[in-house]
């Protein structure tokens, strides 16, 4: 069987949604040795797809476009209308679209990935090009879709209510093996060193935009009596008027996924207090590195509040509330002279400090979201076409 795959969202510095799609085929290419796979890419995708395992692999083929991944309005003309022809012309049996929406006149079986249907469903929390080009495609591409993948039981139930027939299956995401191991104490001073972190700090992750509620954490932390200093890493999607918001919080800019362990590693909190999520990504690699998590109850990460604290995301008192008793119990069971308190000692460690037994159970939570597993899953949803 010959696989395509749209990958034209591969491009620039990697995000979330980004980084799962990379994985996701990543994985499937050390899986798979059977069926051969088109994977179209835009002119601008990093080198690192020419690399192995890709191209040591023959059934593979990675194809450049002839545009640029941030221009979208090209991108969209030819997902809707150049696509359907090279499927045709490749032989192609099945085409998996991993971005949300698919060729409304595919000539062949589709599978298509949906992370979350916000953009339809709360449509506040998307840029206004999303919203017009996903109301306009993304109804039909559900419905038109033989498989439609999401990474929820919550997203599931979202796409059922605007397309009861669909075949719709669950493959949750997962983290990069990194997030599992230990880290060397003198690879956590490098990183405390090149971004000149304080002895204290919470940690955010992500991109600045609305639905990641950060006005509100910031109004919770002046709730907090001697909170640490927020230290936000991500952004490489702000939304405009967000500079203003932000204006006197630490912001490390973009970081390498490999730093990521070190920051969640000695951050004294890890904060995701989310308005409203697909999935939740960086709250599972916080866990796998054994981080407090504070979270919210919309982030649908199944049984979440065995692991994490969780918050009420509209209201800055219940933020405030939830890290308090989140700081309070993982330092209760620590040394005296081990406490927030004490933050030379802390700074010292180049750790948080955490309970050892609910780093333990955290990083259990964590260990069911594995990249192997999730494109096992989805080889699985393309051997039904076999």
């Amino acid at each position: 069987m010959k696989i395509a795959f749209d990958a034209t969202a591969l491009y620039g510095s990697f995000g979330g949604i980004e980084n799962a799609l990379f994985q996701t085929f990543f994985h499937l290419c050390t899986l798979d040795h059977r069926n051969e796979y088109l994977i179209f890419v835009p002119r601008d995708a990093p080198l690192r797809l020419w690399k192995p395992p890709f191209s040591r692999n023959p059934r593979w083929e990675i194809r450049r476009l002839p545009f640029n991944g941030r221009e979208k309005a090209r991108r969209i003309v030819w997902q809707q209308f150049e696509l359907p022809r090279l499927l045709q012309r490749e032989n192609c049996d099945l085409l998996h679209a991993w971005n949300y929406v698919a060729p409304l006149l595919a000539p062949i079986p589709t599978i298509l990935t949906a992370q979350d249907l916000i953009a339809l469903d709360a449509p506040r929390f998307a840029t206004r090009f999303n919203r017009l080009h996903y109301r306009a495609v993304m109804p039909r591409a559900l419905k038109n879709a033989a498989r439609v993948i999401v990474t929820t039981n919550q997203t599931k139930r979202d796409v059922l209510r605007r397309a009861p027939r669909a075949q719709v299956r669950v493959i949750p995401l997962g983290i990069n093996e990194i997030f599992f191991e230990e880290l060397a104490r003198n690879r956590r001073m490098e990183v405390a060193a090149k971004y000149d972190l304080p002895p204290r700090f919470l940690l955010y992750v992500g991109n600045f935009e609305p639905k990641k509620n950060l006005p509100n954490l910031l109004r919770a932390l002046k709730m907090v009596p001697d909170a640490p200093p927020l230290v936000i890493a991500g952004g490489i999607k702000p939304w405009p008027h967000y500079e203003s918001i932000l204006r006197g919080v630490r912001q490390l800019g973009f970081v390498d996924r490999t730093e990521l362990p070190a920051l969640y590693g000695m951050c004294e909190a890890f904060c995701f207090p989310s308005l409203m999520e697909g999935f939740g990504l960086p709250v599972v690699e916080a866990l796998a590195c054994g981080a407090p998590v504070l979270s919210s109850n919309r982030v649908p990460l199944p049984d979440l509040a065995s692991v994490a604290e969780i918050c009420e995301p509209r209201f800055p008192r219940s933020i405030a509330r939830a890290l308090e008793k989140l700081l309070s119990e993982e330092f209760a069971a620590l040394p005296n002279d081990f406490s927030a308190a004490n933050p030379q000692k802390m700074k010292s460690s180049l750790f948080s400090g955490s309970n050892p037994q609910k780093m333990k159970q955290r990083r259990d939570y964590a260990a069911q979201f594995r990249w192997q597993e999730t494109a096992r899953r989805t080889l699985a949803v393309y051997r039904e076409f076999l």
